[in-house]
């Protein structure tokens, strides 16, 4: 209601037609009553008033250099308990029960325009754009364009960014004025990595900026998202496809948004590293604690990844030799300073390696991504982004057999409008596509080890996706932003089509022909962005989406809340709320090594996946370049998947819906990360604390149990000590507790007519199924690596610059994780098999890159 009420003084401001006249006193310091007579004397302005309600001897000293009739009475008459009545070009001042609110005889007009890097036309996200006379600002959106609302009269502004030159810019406001800005890049800034949002921003993320922080560099692959591994509450495993797990949650519980556009994996080598090359990132945002009205489909992280332009400046470019990949990135204009193109592209080269050094794995993966940028005009900008990747795996050890393949295609056209001086309009179109074959070995060994019989069981996944969207920002004033939009998905899904045969298949015409599944879901959100005082930020805000599925429709009402309040210049304190609803639902067969993974839809047997999540979070900022903060969480699952037990989804896909069950889920914890910035050296640390449990009926004796990647204790820890402009050197240590698991304590035959097994003791059919009477009752050794690296630069000209990386993954050669499964074999009806994943061991690496 304050806000509101706020709102109309403004409004009725702008209709007091003197209220922009120009006009400055001869004096800046005096009494109430000789400020009016000085104006009435000037002949621009009569004012009539009574001494009787004004303390007319009060002593006004202006502040600052007003320039309009507005700005020098809103100064006079401040404190005064008057009303304006505005009648022939004169002014009656009339008794009032409350002060005259502080900007109601202020003009304000819009500021706005776009924040672009000077060097490449790049437009920058959350700049800072700062009066520091009235102590307001406001931030760039994903796109570089800002709105601040001033009064009429001279004006100063600083423009920041990190990693850059800040600028002043000084200016007379008599209307709304565009400005667009440029700013310079500090030559001293180079990498790229995870840090935390500092300010009480509108976000509360962490924020991937231009800094020279620790790295988690994958022999040598310097990689945007292997940064998000260092953050608490982020964590990986490489025995899935997609390895990045966020507070207990399963890894289809994470939205990945590359430009806006979905990709359903997106990582290569198991989790290891991201799809994009990092010379096309120019931003990444990691929602965990809080989630912005925009976001929905997942329940446990949104990662929203901004790709560059392309330079619009110059041509450019960047090529990475290292032992695992080699890449290069193009980007230049197509004509100066109104369209550009970027195309970077990476191919992966380790299996001479990987072979001389008896890994056991086999590597190949590439990607490619173009994107062009055209200006139409000043207001309209169109983009077109297309990428494609994939991955090949295979993995062969004593008692593993395992071959995989997966990859992404996408493409998006996306407009963007600025609609005027208060509101930006953003509308894209996207298609994104993922598809996953994946084939098991299953060995049958006699006494001695010999190998008796083997099948090959081989599954093939895919999605589609089509999707339109548009959002709509909107800036009322500068404490009051309004945030709203709409989107439709349509998505088919192939999820479990299969072969069992004697070897592998690759191809997707070589497996069976399950109906594609369809569905669609349209959605509407709303976002308030309040600033009620200047400590205290406020974002409430709903999602509605309405889901369909051959004749099942669900309507989930979804709110969303983020406050932050800043005790002092040192001190914060922020609290979130998020209710989250996913209607695809991942689920991975149990009997298929290292990757079984299906999507499938929510259905009237499948009810969509829902979290109710609150977070309490604190930041402590001491003056030495010291941030300490701390979270707690508590997050409650309902209706995640589970198989049911003995069922097989690939060998029965006609009721493949009896054959997944639905439980609950609770996941709890603290998460506290430590940075330190010095001179010469930069020092992060994050540490997890946390409980994930499940509960499925049926399982455990109804009790709930560990989650298979419950983690109880995480910690890392890394150093950068930079030597001077040429060298620097980097230490990281990990450590995580192990993964849980289960271990049967009784076996009998497995009967299955569909596989012709009528005799499952006979050497020939010989089968057996194993049966634990408890679910994730032990757990492996604890995992923990360490990493060295330093980087040697050199700057040949001004745009020639060339590195060299060298180090040490896995220093003292620790196994990536341990598994505990059984084999059948003929002598022996149950052998406990102990796998040391060992992917890669003491591995030195060196890599070199050329910047031009």
């Amino acid at each position: 209601m304050a806000l509101f009420c706020w709102s109309i003084f403004i409004a009725q401001a702008q209709k007091l037609s003197f209220a922009s006249r120009p006009y400055s006193p001869p004096f800046h310091k005096a009494s109430v009553k000789d400020f009016l007579d000085q104006l009435n004397a000037s002949g621009q302005l009569f004012v009539e008033y009574s001494s009787n309600h004004l303390d007319t001897g009060k002593i006004i000293i202006l502040q600052g250099a007003p320039s309009t009739l507005g700005a020098v009475l809103q100064q006079v008459l401040s404190g005064q308990k008057v009303s304006l009545l505005e009648r022939n070009n004169k002014i009656i001042l009339v008794p009032a029960a409350t002060p005259l609110p502080d900007d109601f005889l202020l003009s304000y007009f819009a500021v706005f325009g776009l924040i672009k890097e000077e060097v490449s036309g790049e437009p920058l996200a959350d700049a800072t754009i700062w009066q520091p006379a009235l102590q307001k600002g406001a931030l760039s959106n994903t796109y570089g364009h800002y709105t601040l609302l001033l009064p009429a009269g001279r004006q100063t502004l600083f423009v920041s960014y990190a990693g850059y030159h800040p600028r002043r810019l000084d200016f007379d406001l008599h209307e709304n004025t565009r400005f667009d800005l440029t700013l310079e890049p500090r030559t001293e800034i180079s990498e790229v990595t995870v840090t935390a949002d500092g300010k009480n921003s509108r976000k509360g993320d962490n924020l991937v900026g231009l800094t020279e922080n620790v790295q988690d560099m994958f022999l040598g692959e310097p990689d945007v998202i292997r940064s998000l591994y260092l953050q608490p509450g982020v964590k990986n495993t490489p025995e899935i496809t997609n390895g990045l797990l966020v507070r207990g949650g399963s890894p289809d519980q994470n939205v990945f948004l590359l430009d806006g556009n979905k990709i359903f994996n997106p990582t290569h080598l198991l989790g290891t590293l991201f799809i994009i090359n990092r010379t096309s990132v120019k931003s990444l945002h990691l929602y965990k604690n809080n989630f912005p009205s925009q976001y929905g489909g997942g329940l446990s992280s949104v990662i929203d990844v901004i790709t560059k332009d392309g330079n619009m400046k110059q041509w450019k470019g960047e090529a990475n030799a290292g032992v695992l990949a080699g890449s290069v990135t193009l980007e230049g204009p197509v004509k100066k300073d109104k369209s550009a193109i970027i195309v970077s592209f990476r191919h992966s080269w380790i299996n001479p390696m990987l072979r001389a050094m008896n890994a056991g794995i086999s590597v190949n993966f590439y990607d490619l991504h173009a994107k062009f940028t055209q200006w139409v005009g000043k207001k309209d900008k169109l983009t077109v982004d297309v990428y494609a990747g994939q991955d090949e795996l295979t993995l062969h050890r004593d008692y593993t057999n395992n071959l995989q393949s997966w990859g992404n295609r996408t493409a998006s056209l996306a407009w963007n409008r600025l609609l005027g001086p208060k509101a930006f309009l953003s509308s894209s179109v996207n298609y994104s596509r993922y598809q996953n074959i994946a084939g098991f070995r299953y060995n049958l060994y006699d006494s001695t080890g010999a190998s008796m019989q083997n099948r090959v069981y081989n599954t093939y996944s895919s999605i589609q996706q089509v999707n339109g969207q548009t959002k709509l920002e909107f800036t009322a004033t500068n404490n009051w932003r309004v945030v709203t939009g709409f989107k439709a998905n349509f998505t088919k899904v192939r999820p479990f089509d299969s072969n069992i045969a004697t070897d592998f298949f690759d191809k997707p015409e070589d497996f069976s022909d399950f109906p594609p599944i369809a569905f669609r879901e349209l959605v509407y959100y709303l976002e308030h962005e309040i600033r009620p005082g200047k400590r205290l930020f406020i974002r409430p805000g709903i999602h509605l989406s309405h889901f369909t599925n051959n004749g099942y429709s669900y309507t989930s009402w979804q709110p969303r809340f983020y406050g932050s309040y800043r005790l002092g210049k040192q001190h914060q304190l922020n609290l979130a709320y998020s209710h989250m609803t996913q209607y695809l639902h991942l689920v991975t067969n149990p009997y298929l090594g290292i990757n079984g993974d299906a999507w499938v839809p929510s259905t009237k047997m499948l009810s969509p996946e829902e979290c109710d999540m609150i977070n309490l979070g604190y930041t402590y900022r001491g003056r030495k370049k010291l941030v300490v903060t701390g979270e707690v969480y508590y997050k409650q699952l309902r209706n995640v998947t589970n198989y049911v037990e003995g069922k097989n989804l690939f060998l029965n896909t006609a009721d493949w819906e009896q054959n997944v069950q639905s439980g609950k889920g609770w996941c709890y914890g603290l998460e506290v990360k430590l940075e330190k910035t010095a001179p010469r050296w930069y020092l992060q640390a994050g540490y997890t604390l946390s409980w994930n449990w499940r509960r499925f009926a049926g399982i455990n004796n109804d009790e709930k149990f560990p989650f298979k990647y419950d983690r109880r204790h995480s910690l890392n820890a890394g150093v950068t000590y930079r030597h001077n402009n040429h060298w620097n050197f980097s230490t990281l240590w990990t450590f995580s507790t192990g993964n849980v698991f289960t271990m049967p304590d009784r076996g009998y035959p497995d009967f299955d007519d569909a596989q012709q097994i009528f005799n499952p003791l006979s050497p020939k059919e010989y089968r057996l199924i194993y049966h634990s009477s408890m679910v994730n009752q032990y757990r492996t050794l604890p995992y923990h690596r360490l990493d060295v690296a330093t980087t040697f630069t050199m700057q040949h000209t001004a745009r020639l610059v060339s590195r060299i990386s060298a180090g040490i993954y896995n220093v003292y050669g620790s196994p990536n994780q341990y598994v505990y499964d059984l084999e059948g074999t003929f002598g022996k009806r149950s052998l406990v098999v102990t796998t040391k994943y060992q992917f890669f061991k003491i591995t030195p690496y060196i890599s070199y890159t050329f910047a031009f």
